[in-house]
This record gives structure tokens, C-alpha cells and sequence, in this order.
């Protein structure tokens, strides 16, 4: 059974429903979608006592509202603020308050758990909407959210807050391990070892679908091997001729063109996700 239990009367850069995505579909050519930082998402989830794979609402960028139309407990983790309920804590909140997610230099991606999981009607599997195949509900402006109708014990004024440390500060992302892909025999040592050389910041032209990588290098790396279609991973770091790196993420292609010469480890992608356009990163080889 289920619940009308907010609005979102302003959409911001984009709302969706995700969970941990599709799995078992990629030799169909199926994308797995998902939460992008499953970290942050996982932690939301915790707050309200959800499991990991319950659904959530993934917030980008900010400038997102949402009136709550039932009393419920939420929790919200990521980078975005919110007055009414700041990132890493959960509380109860009461019908007629009004959530606003505005942007923060702390990170790109905020989510926003509900006690039961959100409802979103499931497709191969998965509640996560992925744009480029219109599979998942899509989230409009006015578009009514609904909810399990599972609650914790109503402690109305307890606020739960995620460990101080557990959180993250994705202002300060660590190194982050790149294991050798398939095609690393294309590229002679130097072009190699200029990947963890180099700091590297992350393109505006980035969504779901890959991050794009700039650095005072990139040519270096320019090349012109060609190479037959080949699977490709989440998290695989493809090299286009331009020598700018494309790290694949959720929404993106299950089969590439570019040489693959490394894999990003998967806790380095909660990471990677974060990270605001021009802010440096770096990697080390696995």
C-alpha cells in the first residue's frame, strides 16, 4: 500500500528514482543505472532504517523543492544544502514544510531517503529511471511522490545525524586506484605513468552517462589506434583520440569504441561523482 507524501514544485537541474540498478542486463545491452554515489545513498537509507537497495530521490546540482504532503521521517546525504534538513541527518517532517536544495561547493549529488523507500514501479528488475532508454518513472514538475508506508517509532523530535565520522568530505577526495584495462599495450610506459603524474579536474561536460577529464596532458595522450567494440564497465576509463580521458558511469553505453586502459576502483567512484568541474583529482595505479 501507498502513499501520496510530497510534491516537487521545482525540479532544480534534475530529480530521479534510483536504487541500486539493473543487474544481469548488460549482455542485452541494458544499462545498469543506479545510484551514483551508492555511499551517499546507502547512508541516506541507514538514517530512516531502510535497506540499501530501497529507493531514493537523487538530487543534481541543486535548486530542487519538495513540499511534503504527509508527515514522514526523511533523511538527506550528499553535497547539496538544505536548511530544512542538512545533509548527513534525518528527522520528521512535518506535512506543509517545504524542502529547498540549493547548490554547495561540497558536491554535485544529494539524496533523499524516506522511512519505507520511495514507490516507483519497477522495470527489469529496478526502480532507477535511466533518460536516454525512458525506462523508470519519470519525475516532472508537480509530479506526486509516493511512499511505502513503513515508519520508524515516531520520535517527532529526535534528529538523527550519520557518525561525524562516517561522513565525507568530498572537497578532499583521496587518491583514487585505477586498475590496468585491456588495451594498456596500445600506450607506451610514459603515456602510462602520465595518468597518475597529472592532476587531472573534471570537465563540465559530464553527467550519468561519463565524467570527462582535462589536464595539462591530454595531448600527450592523443593517439589514433582504433579497436573493435568492446564491453565496457562502470567506472572504465576510456581514451578518445583527443587524449582526454571518459570514465563510463552508470547511464552509459555497455559496449565502447575507445581503447579502455584502466577501470576506477568502485569506492573511488562515490568519490569521482562528487567533484565540481575544475576541482583537481588524481590516480595511482593498481
Amino acid at each position: 500500500m501507498t502513499a501520496s507524501s510530497a510534491k516537487v514544485t521545482q525540479l532544480g537541474a534534475g530529480i530521479s528514482y534510483q536504487d541500486l540498478g539493473r543487474t544481469g542486463w548488460l549482455n542485452y545491452g541494458v544499462a545498469p543505472a543506479g545510484v551514483i554515489d551508492p555511499f551517499a545513498a546507502s547512508a541516506a537509507n541507514a538514517l530512516v532504517h531502510n535497506l540499501a537497495s530501497d529507493t531514493v530521490l537523487e538530487l543534481m546540482l541543486g535548486g530542487a523543492e519538495i513540499e511534503i504532503l504527509r508527515g514522514c521521517w526523511l533523511a538527506h546525504v550528499g553535497g547539496h544544502q538544505c536548511k530544512q534538513l542538512p545533509s548527513w541527518s534525518g528527522r520528521y517532517v512535518y506535512a506543509g514544510e517545504t524542502l529547498r536544495f540549493t547548490p554547495s561547493a561540497k558536491g554535485v549529488w544529494s539524496y533523499l531517503a524516506i522511512a519505507g523507500g520511495w514507490d516507483a514501479g519497477k522495470v527489469f528488475g529496478s526502480t532507477s529511471r535511466h533518460d536516454r532508454s525512458d525506462l523508470g518513472d519519470l519525475i516532472q514538475q508537480d509530479s506526486p511522490l509516493h511512499a511505502h508506508l513503513a515508519q520508524p517509532s515516531p520520535q517527532h523530535l529526535i534528529v538523527r545525524r550519520t557518525p561525524a565520522a562516517a561522513q565525507r568530505d568530498y572537497t578532499q577526495p583521496p587518491n583514487l586506484r585505477l586498475y590496468p584495462g585491456p588495451h594498456t599495450q596500445l600506450f607506451t610506459d610514459a603515456q602510462m605513468q602520465r595518468i597518475t603524474q597529472q592532476t587531472w579536474t573534471v570537465s563540465s561536460r559530464s553527467d550519468r552517462t561519463g565524467y570527462r577529464l582535462l589536464s595539462d596532458v591530454s595531448s600527450q595522450l592523443a593517439h589514433q589506434h582504433s579497436i573493435h567494440s568492446t564491453p565496457t564497465l562502470v567506472g572504465s576509463l576510456q581514451l578518445p583520440p583527443s587524449g582526454e580521458p571518459i570514465i563510463t558511469l552508470n547511464d552509459g553505453p555497455t559496449v565502447g569504441g575507445y581503447p579502455i586502459i584502466g577501470r576506477v576502483a568502485a569506492e573511488g567512484l562515490s568519490w569521482l561523482v562528487q567533484q565540481h568541474a575544475q576541482r583537481p583529482l588524481s590516480f595511482i595505479w593498481v
